[in-house]
């Protein structure tokens, strides 16, 4: 049943999504760490196609160049790992870990080079992992914390979110590449 607003393909495709995060939900932490460093190489593989310049070009005037496409995927992966990590452990991160939250958000920008919030990105790639290496045996997998468009989410699921977001901007960023080309 499609939801009031929302296309038929939009809410197959959250279904599709929200059936990966389930998935993750049940996995063993290195396979989610398997999973999720996958698609964390595809999407640096895809901005770093990209020089300083080009990655300032917008598709169109409304749309996101690939540095601002960047730094969200930086500002949100960095909050999920938070999420993750404290989740895992019957906890909610501080509340200033939350400043920003939300459907797009994006980091105030603070005139860093593409190069360097693509080296954060890895780092924060590395967070990431090392959230999900370092879980508790036992970790809370009852607790969980609401996406605004996926619903509650423990921390593997949280986890899994990852995956879907970085292919969601794997594809963003191809577009952005593609329309450059042109």
């Amino acid at each position: 049943m499609v939801s009031e607003g929302i296309s038929a393909d939009i809410e197959e495709r959250r279904e599709r999504y929200m059936q990966l995060m389930r998935d993750h939900g049940a996995m063993r932490r290195e396979e989610v760490v398997t999973s999720v460093c996958e698609t964390q190489a595809t999407l640096l593989a895809t901005f770093s196609r990209a020089s300083d310049e080009q990655a300032l070009r917008k598709p169109a005037e409304d749309e996101w160049c690939l540095r601002e496409l960047a730094m969200h995927a930086l500002f949100t992966e960095r909050l999920i790992a938070k999420l993750i990590h404290h989740t895992a452990r019957s906890s909610t991160p501080p509340a200033e870990a939350l400043v920003g939250a939300g459907i797009g958000m994006m980091p105030e920008d603070d005139g860093r080079g593409y190069r360097d919030i693509l080296s954060d990105l890895a780092a924060v790639n590395n967070d990431l992992l090392d959230a999900v290496r370092s879980l508790p045996d036992e970790p809370d997998r009852e607790m969980k914390l609401a996406h605004p468009f996926f619903g509650p989410l423990n921390c593997l699921e949280w986890a899994g979110f990852q995956r879907v977001h970085d292919t969601d901007h794997i594809q963003h960023a191809e577009k952005i590449l593609a329309a450059m080309a042109e």
